[in-house]
């Protein structure tokens, strides 16, 4: 363990795979933004911060930075790793919304982008239950098996083991922060509920690490010169680091579809009001002449949220041509 906490900042080892990755990851999304912005599209800047900052700023610091020097040394540091790159990272990427953009720049590429997220293996891959499984099981696959381990011998393995990581974070985190991704029946309260059940599973595999009774990569270079006993402690130590990491990680991604939620509720409010105003009827020859008695009784509080007429020339209520509300009221009668 270094005896400056200043490594954190300091020691770094960019190679070529992790620089590669990072810059692929934020050139193509700036390349997006470019051309929105030629294309008179104003992208959110906090969306833009998000998946800079958190996304690929947290990719680079994974695979080059402080966490990539010490994960063959430090077995918690390594548990740390992995648990960036399978929440912190997947969590950033999302939130900048890169299938959004891609939709908002007019050319080809959307029009392969909606075929390919409609093709079953995508909408498979993606449903909620199959993509919570896929995430938290790779993370399980990952300390329960001589993967983690293998990873710090063999450069080959360890740029899989971060491809897979990311990639399987995405495929969970991508939809539920994004529109049209998922299904019609996943409304935001049903995503609010998904989410907080993700966060519970991804528990397991921190909870796992820490009540382990035996050391689960005895040849783990880190782990060479110390007894059982100083091993499994330290295991333990990256059990606990792991569950922190993606229980923290789910508080903004709950947050995030929550406020979708509230906007959501905003745009069905102003469609329904829309709905409900709708066009005005054209004059009648025999309407009564504004101003006369009549007129003025049609103007009076009693009349008030009227809206409209039916078949038979009765008046109706606002809320019996509100969409949300009219289904029900007509299949009771």
């Amino acid at each position: 363990m270094p005896s400056s906490a200043l490594w954190w900042l300091t020691d770094w080892r960019p190679g070529w795979f992790g620089v590669a990755l990072a810059v692929l990851t934020g050139s193509v999304y700036g390349l997006l933004l470019v051309r929105g912005r030629r294309g008179g599209v104003r992208w959110p800047w906090w969306r833009v911060g998000c998946y800079a900052v958190v996304g690929v700023g947290s990719l680079l610091y994974a695979v080059c930075g402080p966490l990539q020097v010490h994960r063959a040394s430090i077995f918690w540091i390594g548990a740390l790793q992995v648990g960036v790159l399978s929440a912190v990272t997947p969590a950033g990427l999302s939130m900048g919304d890169p299938v959004g953009l891609v939709r908002a720049v007019p050319g080809p590429a959307v029009v392969r982008l909606d075929h390919l997220l409609q093709g079953w293996p995508v909408r498979v891959l993606t449903f909620p239950l199959v993509a919570s499984v896929l995430a938290v099981g790779s993370v399980v696959l990952v300390f329960f098996t001589d993967y983690f381990e293998a990873s710090t011998r063999s450069p080959l393995v360890e740029a899989i083991l971060v491809v897979h990581l990311v990639g399987t974070g995405l495929l969970f985190v991508l939809p539920l922060l994004t529109d049209q991704m998922l299904p019609a029946w996943a409304s935001p309260p049903l995503r609010t509920l998904v989410a907080f059940a993700d966060g519970l599973l991804d528990a397991v595999p921190g909870i796992m690490l820490m009540v382990s009774t035996t050391v689960l990569a005895p040849g783990y270079p880190g782990f060479a010169g110390l007894s059982s006993a100083q091993a499994l402690w330290e295991q333990r130590w990256g059990g606990g680091v792991l569950l922190g990491v993606t229980e923290v990680v789910g508080v903004p991604v709950l947050a995030a579809i929550f406020v979708d939620w509230v906007r959501h509720d905003e745009r069905e409010a102003r469609v329904a009001d829309a709905l409900a105003d709708g066009p005005q009827p054209a004059p009648d020859s025999h309407a009564v002449p504004p101003g006369t008695v009549e007129d003025k009784r049609e103007d009076q509080g009693d009349d008030k949220g009227v809206r409209g007429r039916d078949a038979a020339g009765e008046r109706r209520l606002w809320w019996e041509d509100d969409p949300r509300f009219a289904d029900r009221i007509y299949r009771r009668r």
